[in-house]
C-alpha cells in the first residue's frame, strides 16, 4: 500500500490530502470549549472553521400583566467588537399573537423612534440609509411568531440597543391563565428542500442547519450544544392578575416572587440571565372562591370603542361518552429528536391506553415519509392494542418532516362517520409551509376534530393552535416532558365530554366581531371575542348546542372602561382573521389590503408593514467597507444532532464511502499510468 501511495503523482495526492482534510475539519473538528465563550464575546467558526468574534447579543425581557392583556418590552443590544463597520441580522421568535407595534434604535445618547411603512418602503428606507452610512434598524415578519432585526452601521467597537414593544391577549384555559415568552426556535424543516452538503473546488463546507431556507439564510452551530450563543436573557414579569392567587409558577426556570400589599406580583429569575434554549411559561390560577367564570375589558380611543370579552360555557356531568375514531399522528423527524421523541412516545402510549374497548384507532407515523400502522382503524382491544404498544416502543427520530401526505392520510382514513371522529396530532410543528396545510385542513377536514399536541422546548406554537382553530379542535402544550403521559390523559379526558358546538355571537350595538368563525368548546375552555362597539349600550348575544341542548347567554354592556390596548388587540385578532380567509380561497389581494389597512391605521408591524428607523446624520465614511454577520439563535434544549454538525449516519456513510471511492479511483489511474 505504502509503495502504492509514493507513486501517485503530486497534484493527485494534494486533491486526497485536500479532501482527507476537508472531511476530518467537518467530521472532527475541534468544538469551541465553554472558555471560549466568556460574558460579552459570542464566539463562532467561520466556513475554514477559524474561530470569529461575532455581535454580542444580550436580551431583556420586562412585561405587565393587567387584566387579560400583556405589555411586554424586550430590548436587544447588539456590540461589534471588530475594527470594521458591521451590519447584525438576528432571527427571533414572539407569541404568534403578539402585536409588534413600537421600535426605538438608541446609538449613544440618540434615540431613533421606528416608523411603520409598506414592507417594500421600509426595506427601501433601510438599505438606502446603510448605504448612505447612516445608522439604520428594521423590524420585519418573517413568520406570524418569527421576526428579524437588521441593524445597520454598527461602528467599529460600538454598541447599539433595539427596544421593541408588543402586546397580546392572555390565555385563559382550565381555570388557569398562563403567558409565554418564546426565547429559541427549532429549525423548520422546507418541503422538498433537505439539509445538503456543499464541497466546492475550494474544499469548503457550510455547516449548521438552516432555518428558513430560501427565506433568509440563518445558521446554528451545531459543534456541541454549549458552543451555541447563550443569547442570555433576563425576565421580569409584573403580574396585576385583580384576584388573589393560590398558584403561581414557573414552568421551566427558577424564578423569585416579590408580592406588593396591592396584589401585584413582581416575578424574576432567580439567576439574572438565563441561557435562552427553552421558552418561559408562566401559570397561575386564582383562589376557588373568586374563580372566574367571564370577563370584559374596554378600550376607548381616537380610532373607536373596542372590547374584549371571555366566558366560560357550562359542562354537563354524566354524559355517556360515544364510540370514537381516534387517528394518531405522531412526529418522528429529526428535530423531535433527544428528549421530545421520549415524551412522544409516553404521550402516545398514554393516549392508545386511554381508548375504551367501544373505540376503533390507528396510528400514523410521519418524518420524511408516512407510514400506517393498520390499513383502517382497529378496534382498541387484544392482537391491535399490543402490537401498536411494540410499535410505539421502537418509534425513533430521524429524517426531515414531511408533514403533508400524513395529514392526506389521517384526513382520508378509511372509518365509521357514525362514530365520534378525531385526529390527535403530536408533533413539535418544524414545519415551514403552515399556509399550505391549513388550506388543507379547512378543504378536508368534514366531520372529524383535529387535535394538536405541542412537544419540546420551543414548539412552533403558531401552527400548532392555528392547525387545532382550523381543524374545530384544542391544543394542548406539554412544557415539561416529564408530564407527557399526565397531560394526555387530561386531554383524553376533555375531549370524552360533549363540546359546544355550532357557536354564534351576535349583537346590538357591536361590529366586526372576531373570530367571526368559532370553533368547538371543551370543558374548561373559554370563549373568547373581540370587537369594535358603538356609543351607548350594547347587547350580545351568544349560543351554542351542547349535545341535545340548546345554550344561550347575553351579556349587556352599559360603559366602556380604560383598560389599555384593547383597542391594538382588535387590530391583531382582526389581521389573524382576514389571514385565515386566504386558507378558505379569499383573493389574496383583498386579504393583503384588509390586513395592510389595520396594520398602518394601528401602527402594527404584519407580512405587509414593517418597523424602521434611521438616524439621518451619515455615521460611516463610505470609503469603509460594511461587513454583515449573522447572528445564530441558540439551540433549544433537549434538541440533539447525529455527529457534530448534524449528520445523519446514513450520510456520513455516504461521504465515507465517496472519499474511499475518490481514493481508490486515484490509486487505480495511477497503477494505469505505470502499465
Amino acid at each position: 500500500m505504502s509503495s502504492l501511495i509514493n507513486r501517485i503523482t503530486k497534484p493527485r495526492m494534494f486533491a486526497i490530502m485536500a479532501l482527507v482534510y476537508s472531511f476530518q475539519a467537518f467530521a472532527s473538528a475541534e468544538p469551541v470549549s465553554l472558555k471560549d465563550i466568556t460574558r460579552g464575546t459570542l464566539i463562532s467558526r467561520n466556513e475554514q472553521g477559524e474561530l470569529e468574534d461575532i455581535p454580542l447579543l444580550n436580551s431583556e425581557i420586562h412585561s405587565e400583566v393587567t387584566g387579560q392583556i400583556a405589555r411586554t418590552t424586550i430590548v436587544q443590544h447588539f456590540k461589534n467588537p471588530a475594527a470594521s463597520w458591521m451590519e447584525a441580522l438576528y432571527l427571533f421568535p414572539l407569541p404568534h399573537d403578539a402585536a409588534v407595534d413600537q421600535m426605538k434604535m438608541t446609538v449613544g445618547d440618540r434615540v431613533i423612534e421606528g416608523q411603520i411603512k409598506e414592507r417594500e418602503e421600509a426595506k427601501a428606507t433601510y438599505e438606502k440609509a446603510k448605504s448612505e452610512g447612516k445608522q439604520a434598524a428594521l423590524v420585519e415578519q418573517d413568520r406570524t411568531n418569527i421576526f428579524s432585526t437588521s441593524v445597520a452601521n454598527i461602528p467599529p467597537n460600538g454598541h447599539v440597543t433595539i427596544t421593541l414593544e408588543y402586546q397580546q391577549s392572555i390565555e385563559w384555559r382550565d381555570g388557569e391563565f398562563s403567558i409565554r415568552f418564546p426565547l429559541t426556535i427549532t429549525p423548520r424543516y422546507t418541503v422538498n428542500t433537505p439539509a445538503k452538503f456543499e464541497v466546492t473546488s475550494t474544499v469548503q463546507l457550510n455547516d449548521g442547519w438552516s432555518l428558513l431556507p430560501n427565506e433568509r439564510p440563518q445558521e446554528i452551530p451545531l459543534e456541541e450544544a454549549d458552543n451555541t450563543p447563550d443569547n442570555s436573557t433576563s425576565i421580569e414579569v409584573v403580574l396585576k392578575p385583580g384576584f388573589q392567587l393560590s398558584e403561581l409558577e414557573s414552568l421551566h426556570h427558577n424564578v423569585t416572587v416579590n408580592a406588593k400589599p396591592d396584589g401585584t406580583q413582581v416575578v424574576s429569575l432567580v439567576d439574572q440571565d438565563v441561557r435562552a434554549d427553552q421558552d418561559f411559561v408562566l401559570r397561575w390560577k386564582p383562589i376557588d372562591s373568586v374563580k372566574p367564570t367571564a370577563s370584559f375589558f374596554s378600550e376607548s380611543t381616537s380610532k373607536g370603542d373596542f372590547g374584549l370579552l371571555t366566558l366560560i360555557p357550562p359542562t354537563v356531568d354524566g354524559w355517556e361518552v360515544p364510540p370514537r375514531e381516534v387517528i394518531f399522528v405522531i412526529d418522528t423527524s429529526g428535530s423531535m429528536s433527544g428528549q421530545s421523541i421520549v415524551a412522544a412516545r409516553d404521550a402516545l402510549m398514554a393516549g392508545v391506553n386511554g381508548l375504551s374497548k367501544d373505540d376503533t384507532f390507528n396510528i400514523i407515523e410521519f418524518n420524511k415519509n408516512s407510514y400506517s400502522l393498520f390499513a383502517r382503524p382497529q378496534e382498541a382491544y387484544g392482537y391491535s392494542l399490543s402490537h401498536a404498544r411494540k410499535f410505539i416502543r421502537n418509534l425513533e427520530a430521524r429524517d426531515g418532516t414531511e408533514m403533508e401526505p400524513a395529514l392526506d392520510m389521517a384526513l382520508n382514513m378509511p372509518g365509521e362517520s357514525d362514530r365520534l371522529q378525531q385526529i390527535i396530532f403530536i408533533t413539535d410543528g418544524s414545519v415551514s409551509n403552515e399556509a399550505q396545510l391549513f388550506a388543507k385542513i379547512n378543504r378536508e377536514l368534514g366531520t372529524r376534530r383535529l387535535f394538536t399536541v405541542g412537544i419540546g422546548s420551543a414548539p412552533n406554537t403558531y401552527f400548532m393552535e392555528e392547525s387545532a382553530h382550523v381543524g374545530q379542535g384544542t391544543y394542548t402544550y406539554i412544557a415539561d416532558l416529564n408530564f407527557a403521559e399526565q397531560a394526555m390523559k387530561a386531554l383524553f379526558e376533555k375531549i370524552s365530554k360533549p363540546a359546544l358546538t355550532n357557536i354564534k355571537v351576535m349583537g346590538y350595538g357591536v361590529s366586526d366581531i372576531t373570530p367571526n368563525v368559532i370553533p368547538d368548546l371543551y370543558a374548561g375552555e373559554p370563549l373568547t371575542v373581540a370587537m369594535k362597539m358603538d356609543r351607548g349600550v350594547k347587547r350580545i348575544l351568544i349560543t351554542g348546542r351542547l349535545g341535545d341542548t340548546e345554550w344561550k347567554q347575553t351579556a349587556v354592556i352599559d360603559s366602556v372602561g380604560h383598560q389599555a390596548g384593547i383597542g391594538v388587540d382588535w387590530a391583531r385578532k382582526m389581521i389573524a382573521q382576514w389571514q385565515r380567509a386566504a386558507f378558505k380561497g379569499v383573493e389574496r389581494k383583498r386579504v393583503r389590503e384588509e390586513v395592510l389597512a389595520l396594520a398602518l391605521e394601528h401602527h402594527l408591524v404584519s407580512p405587509y408593514t414593517s418597523l424602521v428607523a434611521v438616524d439621518v446624520t451619515p455615521v460611516r465614511p463610505l470609503k469603509d467597507g460594511l461587513d454583515t454577520k449573522s447572528i445564530p439563535p441558540t439551540r433549544p434544549k433537549g434538541l440533539e444532532i447525529n455527529l457534530a454538525k448534524g449528520v445523519t449516519g446514513y450520510e456520513l456513510s455516504l461521504m465515507i464511502a465517496a472519499l474511499l471511492a475518490l481514493f481508490g479511483t486515484l490509486l487505480v489511474m495511477t497503477k494505469r499510468e505505470e502499465v
